[in-house]
């Protein structure tokens, strides 16, 4: 009943996409004017919409040490380190990787005497995995070490973040392609031609992770219960607009 052009040239600009289906002439289209006799160009725009839920658990963790001379607060950093990073990577589902090293001295009291300067030193930890028992149990453990939890949440992953996206892009412009034939229809055209279909990505927009009974301090009993965390969702939008000369 209508015919269309689907026929899509796919250019990637940063975080929007540009695609294009126009016949050769189309850039002569500059003004009202330059269009077909009988022919309207209308700007039409479609959005699709979903929630989904994170799978990607983060989590920092920081060894701070503080001693007179500091050496000996580096070597107990390095020493806690190299047992933290070695309890990390035996864990096959988790990434890890070291954060900031940060050692300063400071005074002890309000007054300045060289006789009250010390010094105090940290260096964080931060692991990420999508197996939460393990990640979990990881994060028990490096607490366990004498490591305290700065941070810990649950967020959407970039692979999850680009397939919901291709999914919604399908949709969206399936979205439009309907539009464009039901507003020529409704202004009495017999055809729809896309001249340009410009994509924005939106953004995923962050919602708070849910975390119950998670210990953010080291406690000085034997042993820990590993935190607990449970995902929240992301809001994720597309919106596809473009012009259409309906003719």
């Amino acid at each position: 009943m209508f015919s269309v052009r689907k026929t899509l040239c796919v250019t990637a600009l940063s975080m929007a996409l540009a695609f294009t289906t126009a016949p050769a002439n189309a850039q002569d289209y500059n003004t009202l004017l330059d269009l077909p006799e009988g022919s309207t160009l209308v700007s039409l725009s479609a959005t699709e919409m979903v929630e989904v839920e994170q799978d990607l658990l983060v989590a920092t963790l920081t060894f701070k040490s503080e001693n007179a001379d500091p050496k000996v607060v580096q070597d107990t950093i390095n020493k806690k380190m190299k047992e933290a990073l070695e309890t990390a990577q035996k864990v096959d589902s988790v990434k890890v990787s070291t954060q900031q090293y940060y050692v300063h001295e400071f005074n002890r009291s309000s007054i300045n005497s060289r006789r009250d300067m010390s010094w105090r030193g940290s260096q964080s930890l931060q692991i990420k995995g999508k197996e939460a028992d393990d990640f979990l149990e990881l994060a028990g453990d490096l607490q366990e070490l004498g490591l305290t939890m700065n941070g810990l949440s649950y967020s959407l992953s970039p692979e999850k973040l680009e397939e919901t996206r291709n999914s919604l892009l399908e949709a969206a412009l399936s979205k439009l392609v309907e539009k464009s034939e039901r507003t020529a229809k409704a202004l009495g055209k017999s055809s729809s031609e896309m001249l340009q279909i410009n994509v924005d990505m939106g953004g995923n927009h962050y919602q708070p992770p849910m975390m119950r009974g998670m210990a953010m301090e080291s406690m000085a009993k034997a042993e820990m219960s590993a935190p607990v965390a449970a995902p929240s969702e992301s809001q994720i939008s597309l919106t596809v607009s473009a012009q259409a000369l309906l003719k």
